[in-house]
């Protein structure tokens, strides 16, 4: 892991002047260490699997966040959970597909300001 801990001193230090900071020697220890607090037993799961979890969930984060900007956000029709959770993982499926198209574009297509 020290070539992530030596990225992550790159961003931080890329990044502090950006906002107008000055980056502390805590920050840049903070940067070796990646912390992930769950409620899953430790006996079931292995370090890195729960690295590869997380690292799924922030990639599925991501696309959500990124189809709310493009399409904006919808509400799944009825209110029964029964109709909504189809919508929800066709929807996730769908942007889980696209990701991989859509950071090949320079530039997503945004929609027209009302």
């Amino acid at each position: 892991m020290p070539q992530a801990a030596a990225v992550a001193h790159r961003t931080a230090r890329r990044e502090a002047p950006r906002g107008g900071h000055q980056i502390s020697p805590a920050i840049l220890a903070a940067a070796d260490w990646v912390i992930l607090v769950t409620s899953l037993p430790q006996a079931a799961f292995a370090a890195a699997d729960l690295l590869a979890l997380y690292r799924l969930r922030w990639r599925i984060a991501r696309a959500v966040q990124r189809l709310n900007s493009l399409v904006g956000p919808k509400r799944p029709p009825g209110t029964e959970a029964r109709s909504a959770r189809p919508y929800v993982l066709a929807h996730l499926l769908m942007i889980l597909l696209l990701e991989p198209l859509i950071d090949a574009l320079a530039d997503s297509p945004r929609p027209a300001a009302a």
